[in-house]
């Protein structure tokens, strides 16, 4: 079957011209991958999904929208095309990324970049990938660090074709690039990691655990976005995003960040001491209800300097230390549970939503609402539970934990409060979920542009509500019910509470293969593609 060339015309459409502005600026990728369990949902050169995707006949396996994308996206799979032919399981997304930033920085050491006019388009960057930081002589003595690039190289190398690759040393350099300065891809709904992508621009920015911006990704674009009014994101020095999950307290947070990448935080919520009600305990001494909250870590009026011991102001009775380790050792006992197998064990959702209920009931009466170890207990219930009181319930006892984990304006605390309005609309409480989503309105239109897809979805709830609201006022609002006696409420979305079953695609065996194409590195000799 012999390969069809590329049409002498061929012309991709224009990228729109986006200037940077105070609140706005857009990064193009150097390289980007997606992860395994996606590879079978989205464009392997926009990552647009697109539910009409074609799949390349070269390997048999990659999907692309069109001619247009497979041609621009030619440059980063030509390598993987001919791997895939004789690969007997799909490479892990480090090892993937990896080979696609090896293959692009050879190309334009050898020269071959000046070869495509479309090599740079959506892809340029002011600096070039040996500019960025690399922390090698960290890495270079970490035994976790050298290991985990032993097993993707031997996995690259297998991969490859050796035409493709760079020695084993420049390859470790580029690997300390990718591994300290790579970004997680979202999805457009800012809704679950995709892929990654190394943003040569983008990684300039400092980190901070409590940021004034956020990025968010349209397929591969990355915009860096403000946070609050008068942050001007064009002003690095005074700009930051997070690398990691904001939902820590101190103490893992800063392991995250020596672990990846080599740096003691101290940042202004490091060195907050309100960020400590993180760690909090209810007051044991105080009647119940009437808890005083109080932190167990950092320093504190309440809390002596010489001997640690904490007393309360309120009943001005002093904790036991036998009390405070034993509210330590069960906050470190929650990361036990989900990390562990125990959990798991447990073979019924009933049996899972018992243990953890008696857990909540256990913890919730020595941590406040504050305690993000009380929030995962929470967090654990709800990917269980499917009722809109259970639902509201929890939602509603994780909110002051969100709340301080996460800036005023980010877009956790408005899915999280948007969620809130949606399960008071399910349960036709439709005036309470008003403020809620108005609040989540306030939020989602400051980072978003009007035509969002979460800013209109929000108004639209929000306009229901208010219509509903306005009904009953006027008259008695009829309940229609299905037949199984649940609540329809026409037009609220229901969140939902499990996640998908991951897919892991599987390269095509010989017996089920499309039959492939003769194998060439060429643009002019691009392998057609065929309907999935």
């Amino acid at each position: 079957m012999p390969a069809a060339p590329v049409d002498e015309a061929f012309s991709p459409k224009p990228s729109p011209v986006i200037e940077p502005t105070a609140t706005r600026i857009v990064f193009y990728p150097f390289a980007y991958a997606l992860f395994t369990n996606e590879l079978a949902s989205f464009c392997w050169y926009c990552l647009k999904p697109d539910v009409k995707k074609k799949h390349c006949t070269g390997c048999g396996f990659a999907l692309f929208c069109d001619k247009e994308c497979q041609t621009l996206g030619w440059k980063d799979h030509k390598a993987e095309c001919k791997g895939f032919r004789t690969a007997k399981s799909v490479p892990d997304i480090e090892t993937r990324l990896l080979g696609r930033i090896i293959l692009r920085f050879k190309n334009i050491k050898t020269g071959k970049d000046k070869e495509d006019e479309h090599f740079y388009k959506d892809r340029a960057s002011k600096r070039d990938i040996m500019q960025i930081w690399s922390h090698d002589p960290e890495m270079s003595k970490d035994p976790a660090a050298l290991q985990k690039f032993d097993e993707i190289w031997t996995q690259l190398s297998s991969f490859y074709d050796k035409k493709f690759l760079v020695p084993r040393d420049a390859a470790w350099q580029l690997h300390c690039r990718d591994y300290i300065n790579r970004h997680a891809i979202c999805d457009k709904g800012y809704t679950r990691e995709i892929g990654k992508g190394l943003y040569l621009d983008l990684c300039q920015y400092d980190h901070s655990c409590r940021p004034n911006s956020i990025y968010t990704c349209d397929g591969f674009v990355a915009t860096l976005r403000s946070l609050a009014p008068g942050v001007d994101i064009r002003n690095i020095s005074k700009t930051s995003y997070t690398y990691i999950d904001l939902l820590n307290p101190i103490q893992q947070r800063r392991k995250l960040l020596r672990d990846t990448w080599y740096f003691n935080c101290e940042c202004e919520r490091c060195t907050d001491p309100t960020d400590h009600l993180l760690t909090a305990v209810l007051c044991p001494n105080c009647p119940e209800g009437e808890q005083l909250v109080l932190c167990i870590f950092g320093s504190h009026p309440y809390k002596d300097p010489k001997s640690l011991k904490i007393t309360c102001p309120k009943c001005t009775q002093t904790l036991s230390n036998e009390f405070v380790a034993y509210a330590i050792e069960q906050m470190r006992n929650v990361d036990k549970v989900f990390e562990s197998e125990e959990l798991g064990k447990l073979k019924t959702r009933k049996e899972q939503l018992d243990y953890l209920n008696d857990l909540f009931d256990q913890y919730s009466s020595i941590l406040p609402p504050t305690n993000v170890f009380l929030g995962r207990v929470i967090q654990g219930l709800i990917e269980r539970v499917s009722s809109n009181e259970d639902l509201l319930r929890l939602h509603l006892a994780s909110e002051p934990c969100v709340r301080l984990c996460f800036p005023k304006m980010h877009p956790a605390v408005a899915f999280h409060i948007r969620n809130i309005g949606i399960f008071l609309s399910n349960l036709e409480q439709f005036e309470d979920a008003i403020p809620y989503f108005q609040e989540a309105d306030q939020m989602l239109s400051f980072i978003f542009e009007p035509d969002h897809s979460l800013v209109v979805e929000n108004r639209e709830l929000l306009d229901l509500a208010k219509s509903k609201t306005e009904a009953k006022n006027v008259s008695s609002l009829q309940v229609t019910k299905e037949e199984n006696g649940d609540i329809l409420t026409e037009g609220i979305v229901r969140l939902a509470v499990a996640p998908p079953s991951v897919h892991i695609p599987e390269i095509p065996t010989s017996a089920e293969a499309k039959p492939l194409v003769e194998f060439t590195d060429d643009l002019d000799d691009l392998p057609p593609l065929v309907d999935e």
